[in-house]
């Protein structure tokens, strides 16, 4: 007769798999966010790439051009017209580039106008009969900077046609290169919700503290834009005064360089000119 032999078998118990789950929990909720992070460094590392080479492609162009930086905006009608990002394409050829990856809006298509809501850059304060932009007396952004501070662009412009927006009929001059006292303390191009940190399209001689949008999309801060590291892409009334310090934005100085700021960092005023900013005054 053959023998039989039994064999039992051990499986896990309830209160095991219990635990095996919530220490899988506990190691996802602790990865997740390091992964986020991960994500949105990536980002800010592809923004702050694109504006290297939106600056040297600036570079180029100022080489080209009598040592004068491209106009912000151009057009020969009132209905058809060039940014600041078109001019420089010559020295791109890629629209790609006018596109942050941390900016809700992404088309890069240049019949369309979602690529003029990543990066801007200043017109001069000049273009509208001012003799400087002054930061908004608003008592939420003197949290950052205080109230009546002057700072300019380096941008000319030239409209004709009808009246648009900001920009009055005729044209005004660019900087030059040589015009510009620091260009390396200069920021050149940032993170904006609009081509020319909506300076332009308002034409208000007070920027800073202000917020703009288009029709249709979200409301975004004047001048640059702090949409990264756990900043915002929108500008909320009710919660601006401190969604503004709670992001980062990225720069490019006229120089080349680039580096990312905190909004209080980034609005100090300049040491020698005290009712000026440090890194958004050009002049002498």
């Amino acid at each position: 007769m053959i023998g039989s032999k039994s064999r039992s078998l051990k499986g896990f118990t309830l209160i095991e798999l219990l635990v095996v789950i919530a220490i899988i929990a506990i190691l996802a909720a602790i990865l997740f966010p390091v992964f986020a992070q991960a994500r949105e460094q990536a980002r800010k590392t592809t923004c702050i790439s694109n504006l290297k080479q939106l600056a040297t492609a600036n570079s180029m162009y100022i080489q080209d051009y009598d040592e004068k930086v491209a106009l912000n905006v151009t057009t020969d009608t009132a209905t058809f017209f060039y940014t600041w990002q078109d001019l420089i394409q010559p020295y791109t050829k890629n629209y790609q580039l006018v596109i942050c990856p941390d900016s809700p809006y992404r088309d890069p298509n240049p019949n369309g106008f979602e690529y003029w809501m990543s990066y801007g850059s200043l017109p001069t304060a000049g273009s509208f009969g001012f003799d400087a932009f002054r930061t908004r007396t608003s008592a939420w952004i003197q949290d950052y900077v205080p109230a009546s501070v002057r700072y300019d662009g380096v941008e000319g412009y030239g409209w004709s046609g009808d009246q648009w927006y900001g920009w009055p009929v005729g044209s005004a001059p660019s900087k030059s290169l040589a015009g510009v006292a620091r260009s390396a303390e200069y920021a050149f191009i940032f993170d904006s919700g609009n081509f020319d940190g909506w300076h332009g399209v308002y034409g208000l001689d007070t920027g800073i503290g202000w917020c703009g949008g288009w029709v249709g999309y979200d409301y975004s801060f004047f001048g640059p834009m702090p949409r990264h590291t756990g900043g915002k892409n929108q500008c909320v009334v009710s919660s601006r005064r401190t969604d503004y310090g709670a992001g980062m934005y990225n720069i490019a100085f006229l120089d080349g360089h680039a580096k990312s700021f905190k909004p209080g960092q980034f609005l100090k005023t300049n040491p020698s000119l005290p009712d000026t900013l440090q890194y958004l005054w050009p002049n002498d």
